[in-house]
């Protein structure tokens, strides 16, 4: 009857399509009658007659004859209501809109990339598969342009205790191998980044960024509550390292650069101590999932700046999205809000680069799911919600246990608790294929009956859409096209005959394996007496193997014993050639002492021998007598040799007394 009485309102301009003609009713008859008016004036009378007749018969309801002629005139009214084109419009107006629940504006800011976009130039093409194999993909990071409208609407669907994104009938969830992927950067299994060590060591960060500890040094400054060095110092080396061709060194520092400004933002144009140690320790993708859930999750309900690594998330978000069709041709007639909710879990691209991933981190130490340490706080995920993502099957819905929240604080407040992630990711929970299941990324009624559920409790931000795309069938129809059919058809009896064919193929097995065996148990029976010899010959070589084994083991003992005599004798030969190294050391130094006596003797005995004054008789005598000694001749000089040494000594007294006088 509210019904009814809305109708009331309505005007006809117009006359309707098909009311040119009328329908006379039989009021005998039971069935339903169609009155058609002639123009819109007649059809609005019509309406209003029969709500005042149902008016009428709801205060006479008792009667039977009332009852009867009642029904048959709100069957007649339906029947009218058909050719009413406003009846749509008014079944809208009357009914209830879906609670949505509250949004939140967001800011999105990022420093100026200019300089560092220029810097980057200079990794020509020959050097750039280098720099990608070493530190990544960070350069198209850093080139990337951030539209903040499909965050803005990304972070809308944000669902703050389940760590996912909740949408109609899916979800979606960042996850490690995914940004793993994105990055370039294998995740390492360790314990990723925890905190910044109390004391900075300069010389391993110089050794890191190719420069002097002095350099180092002297640049680190401090900026509000963290530590580290300025943009424009690294920019400036950076510069003068190209300039040299020293490209190690420049790669480097650039991607030292790219960490503290693109991956992990602190504070405009520096590059702060906690980056600085993540790049030093090549295991980021832990740390900026981090970051993307704790300043997602801190921010949420809340609105304001979210301070990550923008460049990423998008990227990881329109990964997932329809690359073409209606989803593409519609970004200039819908909103990004409108597009997102036309989209299914059969619009997402489930498959795309993820199908490479094998083994997937599920779980650390005792923690049901994955604890992640970013460089402001710590915060858990929920990798059982994103198997799909990944290309396996989502059989079931999680259970509660691995969906709970364990992890959501700041590092600061609570350094036991970060201990003991640190702990837990020391044994990590890696699971594979032979337990996830095969790779074929579809949800199971279970799953998808759960997350609706879910989206009744946690509400949709946004009013529903149509879907953009063309939808697959839910229920297959009763016909189907001919050429399909032909293809079934030829499909079956192609299969078929590969039954057919294989059945053939296991009878020949069969029949093979039954002649085998015959052939066999022939083989057996003959050749009984052979084996056993064999079976004897082998007991033999064993016998003879024994002995020759002893006979090594013998030979192995007095080897050792000989070789043990040999060390002692070698002990020996060591002793006594250090006895006699310390024998020539003795006479060495008495050698040498006496030496010194010698030198020391001579020294005195110079001083005590009196030089011979100058004479010119003494020379003239020492003439004669080397003139005398030539006279004489050789075959004489043995013979007279007494008689000349008595005379030379007679004349050396001559001479000595010629001195004196």
């Amino acid at each position: 009857m509210i019904f009814l009485k809305g109708l009331f309102i309505l005007r006809f301009s117009r006359p309707y399509p098909g009311l040119d003609d009328t329908h006379v009713c039989d009021q005998n008859s039971s069935r339903s009658f169609d009155p058609v008016p002639r123009d819109a004036q007649l059809a609005s009378r019509v309406c209003i007659m029969c709500i005042i007749a149902c008016l009428f018969f709801e205060r006479n309801a008792m009667k039977k004859k009332c009852e009867k002629k009642k029904k048959k005139l709100i069957l007649a009214c339906i029947s009218f209501l058909r050719y009413i084109p406003e009846l749509d419009s008014l079944i809208e107006m009357t009914t209830v809109p879906e609670p949505k629940r509250k949004t939140c504006s967001y800011i999105f800011h990022r420093e100026p990339l200019t300089s560092l976009i220029e810097l980057s130039s200079l990794v020509t093409s020959d050097r750039l598969r280098g720099f990608v194999d070493q530190y990544g993909d960070i350069l198209t990071l850093l080139k990337m342009v951030v539209d903040p409208v499909p965050l803005q609407t990304l972070l809308q669907f944000y669902d703050p205790e389940l760590r996912c994104f909740t949408f109609q009938d899916y979800q979606l969830a960042l996850t490690l191998e995914e940004y793993s992927i994105l990055l370039g950067v294998p995740v390492r299994h360790q314990v990723p980044f925890l905190d910044v060590p109390k004391e900075v060591d300069f010389r391993v960060i110089a050794r890191a960024l190719h420069l002097s500890v002095r350099d180092i040094s002297d640049s680190w400054k401090t900026n509000g509550d963290v530590v580290g060095l300025p943009l424009k110092f690294l920019l400036r080396v950076a510069r003068g390292e190209a300039e040299k061709g020293n490209w190690g060194a420049f790669h480097a520092q650039l991607a030292v650069m790219i960490y503290g400004i693109v991956l992990f933002p602190s504070m405009p144009n520096f590059i702060d101590y906690a980056a600085v140690c993540i790049f030093i320790g090549r295991n980021p993708v832990p740390t900026l999932l981090a970051d993307t859930y704790y300043a997602i999750h801190s921010r949420h309900g809340k609105g304001g700046a979210i301070r990550c690594c923008l460049p990423l998330l998008l990227r990881w978000f329109m990964s997932l999205l329809p690359v073409s069709g209606p989803f593409v041709d519609a970004q200039s007639t819908y909103r990004w809000t409108q597009r997102v909710m036309s989209l299914t879990s059969y619009d997402i691209r489930w498959q795309s680069y993820r199908m490479d991933v094998r083994d997937v981190i599920m779980s650390c130490g005792e923690f049901r799911n994955v604890p992640l340490v970013g460089t402001k706080g710590c915060i858990n995920y929920n990798p059982v919600l994103s198997l799909r993502q990944l290309g396996f099957i989502m059989s079931r819905r999680p259970l509660e246990a691995e969906i709970a929240e364990s992890v959501y604080f700041e590092k600061k407040n609570d350094p036991v608790r970060l201990e003991q992630i640190g702990r837990a990711w020391k044994s990590i929970g890696v699971r594979d294929g032979s337990i996830l299941g095969k790779k074929f990324a579809i949800a199971m009624p279970d799953y998808t009956d759960w997350v609706k559920k879910r989206v009744e409790t946690l509400l949709l931000p946004y009013d529903r859409m149509n879907p953009l795309q063309v939808q697959p069938p839910l229920i297959l129809a009763d016909t189907v096209p001919a050429e399909q059919y032909k293809q079934a058809l030829m499909e079956s009896r192609r299969l078929k005959e590969k039954e057919q064919d294989a059945q053939m193929e296991l009878y020949q097995a069969k029949a093979e394996k039954l002649n085998l065996s015959h052939q066999l148990r022939d083989i057996q029976s003959a050749d009984v007496g052979e084996i056993r010899s064999k079976k004897r010959s082998y007991s033999e070589m064993e016998t003879l193997l024994d002995a020759e084994h002893r006979e090594c083991l013998r030979l192995q003992r007095a080897e050792a014993g000989h070789l043990k005599k040999i060390r002692d004798l070698e002990k020996q030969l060591r002793a006594k050639d250090i006895q006699m190294k310390k024998e020539v050391d003795q006479r060495l130094a008495s050698e040498t002492q006496l030496r010194a006596e010698v030198m020391e003797l001579r020294r005195q005995l110079k001083e005590k021998i009196t030089p011979l004054p100058e004479c010119s008789e003494c020379e003239l005598l020492i003439d004669q007598c080397h003139y005398l000694k030539t006279l004489i001749p050789g075959s004489l000089l043995g013979g007279i040799h007494l008689l000349y040494f008595v005379g030379y000594l007679d004349l050396c007294c001559m001479i000595q007394l010629l001195i004196y006088r």
